[in-house]
C-alpha cells in the first residue's frame, strides 16, 4: 500500500482578488513579484521532481495582447458580476495594468523539467455559486476564444472553492473537479491548522465529472496564520502521509503561488512538505499524481471492476 499525493496550485494573478483591489494588493501582486514567486515554486518542484496541477484562471493565462482581443466578448459577462469584473477590467486597461496577464507563467510551466498538469480555475474567477447555470455556460464558452493551452484543460478548480453547476463541466471536456472542503469560519480554519491528527482522504466513487478530494490548504504564512509554527504544519503533513501510506489514502495539498509572493515564508513550509513527499516516494510509500492522473486512476479501476463483474 502507498499514499497518493496531489499538489494543486490555484494560479490567479490579480483575478483572484478582483473585488479586493487595495493598495497593498497592487503593491504585492506586481508583474515582477509574481514572476519571482512562480519561478521559485517551479524550481522547488524541479528540485524534488514532484509533479503538480497548476490551475490557471483562463484570463490570467493570456498575454496582454490576447486579453485586449477578448475585451468585447468579456463585456456581456460584466453584467453577471459587476462588482467583480468591472474593477478588474478598469485596472487591466487603464490602471496599474499589473498582475492581470500571466502568459509568461504558462511559458515557465511548460519549460520546467518536471511535467505538470495545466488545469482551469474558472475563466474569469467569478465564483460559480454567484451565477446561474446559463451564465456559467457563457463563461465557459469564452474559454474557446482563449489562445493559451489552458483551453484544453481536463480538470477544474472552482473559484474560491465554491462548487456549483458541476454537471456543466463535462460538456466542456472537463474530466474532474476539486471538491470543496467543509465550510469553516476564519477562526475555525486557523484552529484546524493546529490539529496534528488531521486525517488523509479516501477514494470516492467514480463520477462524470470525477470529484477529486478537496485537500488541505498549505498554511499561508501571513497575518494571524503566522502564529502556526512551520514545524507543527510539517508534523501534521507527516502524520497524514503516514496514515495514508498504511491504507491507500490520499493526501491533497493546495495553495496559490500568490501566497508565496505575498508571504515568502510559505515557500519554506511548502519545501518541507515536498521534501517529506519525496522521502515517502523514495521509500515506496507514496505515489505522486496530478488531478488528471487521479481521475484516470479512478476510471481505470471502475472499468476493471465492470469487466470483472461481466465475466
Amino acid at each position: 500500500m502507498a499514499a497518493r499525493f496531489i499538489l494543486s496550485l490555484d494560479c490567479e494573478g490579480k483575478w483572484g482578488v478582483a473585488d479586493q483591489l487595495t493598495a497593498n494588493v497592487h503593491r504585492l501582486l506586481s508583474d515582477v513579484e509574481l514572476r519571482i514567486g512562480y519561478r521559485n515554486v517551479l524550481a522547488l518542484l524541479d528540485e524534488f521532481d514532484v509533479s503538480a496541477t497548476f490551475a490557471f484562471v483562463g484570463l490570467f493565462a493570456e498575454s496582454a495582447d490576447g486579453f485586449r482581443r477578448l475585451i468585447p466578448a468579456l463585456q456581456p459577462l460584466v453584467s453577471f458580476s459587476p462588482d467583480y469584473l468591472a474593477p478588474a477590467l478598469a485596472d487591466a486597461e487603464h490602471g496599474s495594468r499589473q498582475g492581470w496577464h500571466g502568459a509568461w507563467a504558462i511559458d515557465q510551466l511548460l519549460a520546467s523539467k518536471t511535467p505538470h498538469e495545466l488545469a482551469l480555475h474558472g475563466v474569469t474567477h467569478i465564483p460559480w455559486d454567484s451565477i446561474d447555470r446559463a451564465q456559467a455556460e457563457s463563461e465557459m464558452r469564452l474559454l474557446r476564444e482563449i489562445d493559451a493551452p489552458v483551453r484544453d484543460a481536463r480538470t477544474f478548480v472552482y473559484p474560491r472553492n465554491r462548487v456549483a453547476h458541476a454537471g456543466l463541466l463535462s460538456e466542456f471536456g472537463i474530466a474532474g473537479y476539486r471538491k470543496s472542503p467543509p465550510p469553516k469560519s476564519r477562526l475555525a480554519s486557523l484552529l484546524a491548522e493546529f490539529d496534528i491528527f488531521a486525517r488523509p482522504e479516501w477514494e470516492g466513487p467514480a463520477g462524470n465529472p470525477q470529484p477529486i478530494p478537496a485537500g488541505h490548504f498549505v498554511n499561508w504564512q501571513s497575518r494571524t496564520r503566522r502564529i502556526v509554527p512551520i514545524e507543527l504544519s510539517t508534523l501534521r503533513a507527516d502524520r497524514m502521509l503516514r496514515e495514508a501510506a498504511a491504507g491507500d489514502g490520499i493526501v491533497h495539498f493546495w495553495l496559490h503561488p500568490e501566497n508565496v509572493v505575498t508571504a515568502p515564508r510559505t515557500l519554506v513550509l511548502l519545501r518541507k512538505i515536498i521534501a517529506l513527499v519525496a522521502r515517502y516516494r523514495e521509500a515506496g510509500r507514496c505515489e505522486v499524481m496530478t488531478q488528471i492522473d487521479y481521475c484516470r486512476s479512478i476510471g481505470s479501476r471502475a472499468t476493471a471492476s465492470a469487466q470483472a463483474e461481466a465475466v
